[in-house]
């Protein structure tokens, strides 16, 4: 599977620990690259972020598939050297730590890309490489306050509320891929490497560029709903979601629930109207669809081509005739535990076995013997605590 994928030959060292550098490197050792992850002796701290067993919690799993482990001490001598060794046959580094740490260990962006032109160097910190934020740490729940994230998913009462799972990071991560991609093309025409620097403050601001501009548009003022009605509603046995985005989708509506009159109630003319009204259409949509089960008012909005769809839980989610059809989840055996799904990487092959991700120094031996280190040299750093073999 690897030799047919983008990133076959590829070789990435990821120093990086959490979720957003991590998920960076784990979507390209996903599409074919081969990444070495470093990790202290102590492990990534994301091994003990959340329930599971020997470190292999849900966040670790899924930010680490298809990379090998490496378990070193870089604060030590002996330690940096083996660093310094891979970086020399690294097409990409990959590191998420404060500003500053880098250069304390002599492993920043400006050393390594002296001494290796042809490296792409990645920096992922939480509010950039200087200012007054500069070493404020950059977590999740710091960042969806930050970047407007929680407020954007405030509940009816204006209480903010934080989105249900790490969306600063894992954006981030995506964002930091892409432009990875964009810089290993600058060099395939170039020879030269370069460093690449993203935040996730950034990050966040760029996926939510949509409602920041919306914002300041109509700041002052209350911006016009998308659409009305919309939301999700409760039925006899669960919850739909509808929208309406057109106007003959409104009217289509408007027979499906029997309320012809809606048409033309000067209420509910036009998205306009019908936005100053949203609180009393909506309230009303409500009150009709709790009065049948969820699969009768999806069969009956499908019919009537009115953008719906039941809410699902994620077990649902997988076993939709849909998903199944595309294949799009596959099955991951990920000791120590007994074969679970996983999504595939979109745009990546179906059908075969995903691969898992690594425990904490499972590979250290056979990275440092790749890298020319003895049996003997290999020993003594396990015996000093520089290296630690899973």
């Amino acid at each position: 599977m690897l030799d047919e994928q983008a990133y076959a030959g590829l070789r990435v060292l990821d120093m990086s620990q959490g979720v957003a550098g991590p998920y960076c490197a784990a979507l390209l050792a996903l599409q074919g690259a081969a990444v070495v992850k470093v990790e202290p002796p102590a492990g990534d701290w994301i091994r003990v972020m959340g329930g599971g067993e020997a470190g292999m919690t849900p966040l670790a799993v899924a930010s680490n598939l298809g990379k090998r482990s490496l378990c070193i001490d870089a604060r030590q001598p002996q330690g940096r050297a083996a660093i310094e060794r891979l970086a020399a046959q690294a097409d990409v580094l990959v590191e998420n730590f404060r500003p500053g740490v880098m250069d304390r260990l002599g492993l920043d962006a400006t050393t390594l890309c002296a001494r290796h032109p042809a490296l792409v160097y990645l920096s992922i910190s939480g509010f950039g490489a200087s200012g007054p934020w500069v070493d404020k740490p950059g977590t999740d729940s710091v960042l969806q306050a930050y970047t407007g994230l929680a407020m954007l998913n405030r509940e009816a009462d204006g209480r903010p509320r934080r989105i249900a799972m790490l969306v600063p990071d894992t954006v981030s991560a995506l964002y930091a891929t892409q432009a990875l991609g964009a810089a290993l093309y600058a060099r395939s025409r170039s020879g030269r490497g370069r460093h690449v620097q993203v935040s996730l403050a950034e990050c966040c601001a760029a996926f939510q560029a949509a409602p920041i501009f919306e914002s300041a548009l109509f700041a002052g003022s209350q911006a016009p709903p998308t659409a009305v009605p919309s939301g999700v509603f409760r039925t006899r046995d669960g919850f739909v979601t509808l929208l309406v985005l057109r106007q003959d989708m409104w009217e289509r509506l408007c027979d499906a629930l029997g309320r012809a009159e809606w048409r033309t109630a000067p209420d509910y003319r036009d998205n306009t109207a019908r936005g100053r009204n949203a609180a009393a259409l909506n309230a009303a949509i409500a009150a009709q669809l709790a009065e049948q089960p969820s699969a009768h008012w999806i069969a009956t909005l499908e019919a009537a081509d009115v953008l719906c769809a039941e809410v699902q839980d994620y077990a649902q989610f997988r076993d939709h005739p849909q998903m199944r059809h595309l294949g799009a989840f596959g099955e991951l055996a990920q000791p120590p535990y007994r074969p679970l799904p996983m999504p595939y990487l979109p745009g990546t092959p179906r059908g075969q076995p995903i691969p898992p991700a690594p425990a904490t120094g499972q590979h250290t031996r056979a990275v440092l013997a790749e890298i020319g280190y003895a049996a003997d040299e290999i020993a003594a750093l396990e015996h000093s605590g520089v290296a630690v073999q899973a």
